[in-house]
């Protein structure tokens, strides 16, 4: 026997239920339908640009600062000038003067932390700009690590914000609705009960 819906004979009540949604479904229930849609389309066109975006950005300065450091930032031999020194009651940070020579060949000198072993006439590596000034070691960067990180913070936080915007469409749409039925209820609840 063949199927009625796959012949076209379906009863009238199908057909039309076919042919017009689902005759239940509110007002709400269809502005929910498109809130869900519109933002999901609109995750699926923004996601993709915004994450290569942040991603290439992101790598982009990572491989500009990774090119500043190599060219502005050395590693240099100070030497302890005096003996190292702690405050009083506490083994560390030891300090000590030490003196080292700037790229430009200007001598410098200042207060560094060192080991605990550390001695008067010790040598130890110390990181410094071009002027010769101390600073922290280069980062131990990965360009592509860090931008694939940023990629998927990006797209995870629109995912987020998306996915709060649709919840709050939602409250939005279950408070009028639950608005709606109470109305409805005050209307068609007292033809239910009798007053005895």
């Amino acid at each position: 026997m063949n199927h009625p819906l796959r012949m076209g004979t379906a009863a009238p009540g199908v057909t039309m239920l076919l042919a017009m949604g689902n005759p239940l479904r509110r007002r709400s229930d269809r502005i929910e339908s498109l809130m869900i849609f519109t933002l999901v389309m609109l995750f699926l066109a923004a996601a993709p640009g915004l994450g290569w975006w942040a991603g290439r950005s992101n790598y982009l300065a990572g491989v500009r600062a990774e090119k500043w450091e190599q060219t502005h930032v050395f590693a240099v031999m100070a030497e302890l000038v005096s003996e190292p020194t702690s405050q009083t009651g506490t083994p560390v940070p030891r300090t000590a003067q030490a003196r080292w020579t700037a790229p430009d060949g200007t001598p410098r000198t200042g207060l560094l932390p060192v080991e605990l072993e550390s001695r008067l006439g010790d040598r130890t590596p110390v990181w410094v700009d071009d002027r010769g000034n101390l600073r922290d070691p280069p980062l131990d960067r990965s360009p592509m690590v860090h931008a694939l990180l940023v990629t998927g913070a990006v797209v995870l936080g629109l995912a987020a914000l998306l996915g709060g915007l649709g919840k709050a469409g939602r409250v939005l749409l279950d408070r009028q609705r639950a608005r709606a039925w109470q109305r409805e209820w005050l209307e068609v609840g007292p033809r239910w009960t009798t007053r005895r």
